[in-house]
């Protein structure tokens, strides 16, 4: 499987660089990547979940499915446990630093590996884990950098697209409300852009970057070790110990395995936190995602996870 990712690990990065050339050139400026980012994330991202349920029902599935929001929950309480074990609250930007440890770009590299590697059922488990995701980043991430926030900005937050997309979904799945084939096959039309859209996007975004010798700080490679190898590793110990579905179990893994997510940026600046920082690990950690994602995936295996 190792090798599989890897292929489609450097199909997405051969995009990636197609978006790089783009932005270099102008074509994708800065002002139309936070647009197509908003497109991926309000749009495309959530028909792709919404279209993964549209699947027959069956008891062994949601069983699944249940299975996959139990073990993503496990999976974010081991990142969050550990993030505030090996960065210390000392540091400067220490919350920077464990929200970019814990919060992947899960959606953008995890929908693209989980439909390259397991097609429409990959997907249908990963909304698991992108549901606790959203869960977490909305309060436990918001709290973390903000300090605190009220019960009514988390409850506004919650009610993102891709959530909204998992209740609708979820919803037919459960009812076995089927769209007419006609509706099906144009949302999955648009819903086959988001590999080569995202991907545009994050080579945009890299191309855009501000103060690019910034991206040669010591202690930006060690959060992205933190990131990219020992958090993802962690999970995966456990999971070895955990004798179900092992696309589940490697989906969620792959998913805590994808780069830090630019949202955590965004976030950054909603609360005044190092914003120019935690861009440069998202910067960082996409870039070598190539290598490590494959290294985790092998590694996972190694330890028998799915066995």
């Amino acid at each position: 499987m190792a090798a599989i990712v890897l292929t489609q690990i450097m199909t997405m990065f051969f995009i990636l660089a197609i978006g790089v050339v783009c932005a270099k050139s102008q074509i994708i400026t800065e002002a139309m990547v936070e647009r197509l980012s908003t497109l991926l994330l309000q749009v495309i991202g959530p028909i792709v979940i919404f279209v993964s349920y549209q699947t027959d029902y069956s008891s062994a599935l949601l069983g699944k499915l249940l299975l996959s929001f139990a073990l993503s929950i496990l999976a974010f309480i081991v990142q969050i446990a550990l993030s505030y074990l090996t960065i210390s609250k000392k540091r400067a930007d220490s919350s920077v630093e464990r929200l970019s440890a814990i919060y992947s770009n899960c959606g953008f590299f995890g929908i693209p590996l989980a439909w390259g590697l397991f097609g429409k059922t990959g997907v249908f488990y990963l909304t698991g884990y992108l549901t606790i995701f959203n869960l977490f980043f909305w309060t436990q991430g918001i709290i973390m950098v903000a300090g605190s926030t009220s019960r009514k900005e988390m409850a506004k937050n919650l009610l993102s697209p891709a959530i909204v997309g998992v209740l609708i979904g979820l919803i037919c799945f459960l009812a076995q409300i089927r769209l007419p084939a006609v509706v099906v096959n144009s949302l999955e039309m648009v819903g086959n852009m988001n590999t080569p859209l995202a991907m545009l996007v994050a080579g945009a975004s890299l191309a855009h970057a501000k103060q690019v010798s910034a991206l040669f700080q010591g202690r930006l490679y060690r959060t992205a070790f933190i990131k990219l190898l020992l958090l993802p590793l962690a999970v995966a110990l456990i999971f070895s110990r955990i004798a179900v579905d092992a696309t589940i179990l490697m989906v969620i893994i792959m998913a805590v395995a994808a780069p830090t997510g630019v949202s955590n940026t965004m976030l950054a600046i909603r609360f005044g936190k190092n914003s120019a920082y935690a861009s440069h690990i998202f910067v960082s950690t996409t870039l070598l995602a190539i290598f490590t994602i494959p290294a985790v995936v092998a590694l996972a295996q190694m330890m028998g996870v799915g066995a």
